[in-house]
């Protein structure tokens, strides 16, 4: 069990909140301000300067937001003995997902929600911010009952092109089919996330499911949802266009799609109006509520001269401008190694340790490395085709140190000579090797070595006929003495 730290930065640590498989939360006080805070610590060995880039996105898209339904950021730094940190806001309260795992929730309560958590996400597309991983275990629940959106970590960024799936850009059951498909993601795969986790409200499940994260993802981008039987007809046909795989044929932004939601749920009879009058005044139409929208390159030369813009140049600019946006083909498959435990490498990105199931490659990435304690680095170009893969490492040469009393003899290795001792010598890994020393008036010697096993350090060589004589010597004493007798 390892020791909670009693600082991290100028914070002191009270309690550990929760530990996982990527790292602890920790509750502790701000000395200074004296607050209670949360600080996120990433498990030791998974933490790179990426998780302290995403850190820092986190802490900007925070505070660009700073809204009352999302989860402030406060500070974010790197300690030496434990590795990047997150200091944020501390939510005395649970995650909706723990309400969800009760069962169905109520229609007003799922209502008032939602309300808020609409009122968040739009904030931050009015800052042309995509979140990227909208889910229940994404909003916390105070204990007012107020809702908080957090995990800012892979909002609007496009660093990883891949990933395992279960950190896929946002997580594989919310993942609107158009991103799984390659397309880049945007409000409206913020918004099919948004709806996946207001179906879960709602039902208790998720309309998309299987036994496996690859069967999931091929059933969200070619097959229907699953629709519960005690489902109403006005709310299924909701989320059936809500839901619809392709983007231009869903509600065209969240106030849309929660104020049809709204108007078909069984609420109190006098609550749906209350619910759309706090739907339109805290979703306003702002002036600023447009996405940055990335503008082809034109070179200074041409906006000076206008006159020069013909339709060929206009068609080589739009034909560019086409490849740029054409949607990367994602790809699922395994990886495996013999031996396992290999960390995998895609095009410089970690994706863990094998053997890994599921495995999303968004984009072209193509060049895989495995690296092993003990083993040769391998790499391997991906193939179109490729969907089990199984890599065999080579075990890596070992250094060997070959040192003899006395020195100067003459080393073998498999009866190839590598010079005279003391002697470094590179043992390949493969196979069974022998090493032979051998000097002049002394005993030959030799060993299979091994890796990581103790090699004789010196090798003291026995002079030839040396114990044979003496040997001899008593034996002839022996019988001398029985023929006196």
């Amino acid at each position: 069990m390892s020791l909670i730290p009693s600082t991290i930065g100028r914070f002191r640590v009270l309690d550990v909140l929760g530990s996982g498989a990527m790292g602890t939360v920790y509750l502790a006080e701000d000395p200074l301000l004296k607050r209670t805070l949360a600080i996120k610590v990433v498990r030791a060995g998974t933490a790179n300067s990426e998780v302290l880039l995403r850190f820092k996105q986190e802490a900007e898209v925070s505070a660009q937001l700073n809204h009352p339904n999302s989860v402030t950021i406060f500070d974010v730094g790197e300690e030496a003995d434990l590795g990047p940190y997150l200091v944020m806001e501390y939510v005395e309260g649970g995650a909706l997902s723990d309400l969800i795992r009760r069962g169905p929730m109520e229609p007003d309560e799922v209502a008032r929600l939602l309300v808020q958590a609409a009122d968040a996400l739009t904030a931050m597309h009015a800052l042309g911010i995509l979140h990227r991983d909208i889910k229940p275990d994404n909003f916390m629940m105070t204990k007012d009952g107020r809702l908080k959106l957090m995990d800012f970590g892979i909002a609007r960024g496009d660093q990883l092109r891949l990933t395992a799936a279960s950190i896929f850009l946002g997580t594989p059951g919310y993942a609107a089919p158009e991103v799984l498909m390659g397309a880049e993601a945007s409000p409206a795969s913020d918004c099919w996330a948004f709806t996946i986790t207001a179906f879960e409200m709602l039902t208790g499940a998720l309309p998309f499911v299987a036994g496996s994260v690859g069967t999931t993802l091929y059933r969200i981008v070619h097959e229907a949802p699953v629709w519960p039987p005690n489902l109403s007809p006005e709310l299924t046909t909701v989320f059936e266009k809500a839901l619809d795989k392709n983007p231009k044929n869903r509600y065209s932004d969240l106030t849309s799609f929660l104020r049809a939601l709204i108007e078909a749920l069984p609420l109190k009879a006098d609550r749906p109006d209350a619910y759309l009058a706090q739907l339109i005044a805290t979703a306003p139409v702002r002036e600023d509520a447009t996405l940055r929208i990335e503008r082809p390159f034109v070179p200074s030369f041409f906006r000076r001269n206008r006159w020069l813009w013909g339709g060929g140049a206009l068609v080589l600019v739009l034909g560019i401008s086409f490849l740029r946006m054409r949607p990367a083909p994602s790809r699922v498959l395994s990886i495996d190694s013999k031996p396992a435990g290999a960390e995998v490498f895609l095009d410089g990105t970690s994706l863990g340790s094998t053997p890994l199931r599921q495995v999303v490659i968004k984009g072209q990435a193509d060049l895989l490395r495995l690296e092993k304690a003990d083993y040769v680095s391998t790499e391997y170009t991906l193939k179109a085709e490729d969907k089990d893969l199984i890599l065999r490492l080579l075990p890596a040469p070992f250094p060997l140190q070959v040192i003899s009393d006395p020195p100067g003899a003459e080393v073998f290795l498999d009866d190839e000579t590598k010079g005279n001792t003391p002697a470094a010598i590179d043992v390949p890994g493969e196979g069974s090797h022998r090493v032979r020393v051998v000097l002049e008036g002394y005993q030959p010697w030799s060993a299979i070595p091994e890796r990581r096993k103790v090699f004789p350090d010196p090798i003291r060589l026995q002079k030839a006929g040396g114990k044979k004589g003496a040997g001899n010597g008593k034996t002839k004493k022996f019988f001398k003495g029985i023929f006196q007798k």
